[in-house]
């Protein structure tokens, strides 16, 4: 079982140590998938962030929290009235990330010959990443909120954190927190697993990103 106390100072250690990690990447301007790609090592320098988001956010509360290792380890498809709605939202997810994409796409920003350095690796970091991001915090913050407060506290507080941590990113992006992750939370809850989060998160990343490296990159050297 996990030792309350000592748990929230990991998670307010981990939390800030990211949170500075963000800032200081803002400053480099690699915060963002494509400001990496026109970086010399740019990928290469948020493979660096995301393997220290899966120590942190992963491999640390999977050895500190065994309580909650059931939500990875458990994967059961939900009732009609939960799957349908997700599937309906998993949907509209993939075609926003697609139209924000397009938007970037559309930009005349070109892309230099540091751009192709890592992007295999860095598909498969950052789907690590997430996963394990899901598990911070729609797992392990969101499930220890639950043991002081009601369902809708415990919601809001993560989703305030889950705000404050994007904080450095597009003010698009910032307000989507808000309704994203409480959509990720209500999932979860529902669920008991950290998967359906996951896949949720993965798509709409995988959507924006893919489609901005083909177009940035892969398609300008066929041309």
């Amino acid at each position: 079982m996990r030792n309350i106390e000592n748990i929230w100072v990991f998670i307010g250690v981990v939390f800030i140590t990211y949170f500075l990690l963000s800032w200081i990447y803002k400053k480099l301007e690699v915060g963002k998938f494509e400001q990496a790609l026109q970086a010399r090592n740019g990928l290469r320098l948020l493979n660096m962030r995301h393997g220290l988001g899966i120590v942190l956010f992963g491999i640390v509360f999977y050895i500190l929290c065994p309580d909650l290792r059931f939500l990875i380890v458990q994967i059961e498809i939900p009732r009609l009235y939960v799957f349908l709605p997700y599937l309906a939202i998993l949907f509209i997810s993939g075609y926003m990330s697609h139209l924000a994409a397009q938007k970037v796409n559309n930009s005349n920003e070109n892309i230099d010959q540091y751009a192709y350095e890592h992007p295999w690796s860095y598909m498969v970091f950052r789907c690590v990443f997430l996963f394990c991001y899901e598990f911070f915090f729609r797992g392990v913050l969101f499930f220890t909120f639950l043991d002081y407060f009601s369902l809708i506290e415990a919601i809001s507080l993560t989703t305030l954190l889950y705000l404050v941590i994007h904080l450095f990113d597009s003010k698009d992006k910032i307000v989507g927190t808000i309704p994203f992750g409480i959509i990720l939370c209500l999932i979860t809850y529902e669920t008991q697993s950290i998967w359906y989060a996951f896949v949720l998160h993965l798509i709409l990343s995988a959507v924006y990103e893919i489609s901005i490296f083909y177009n940035k990159t892969l398609k300008t050297l066929k041309s």
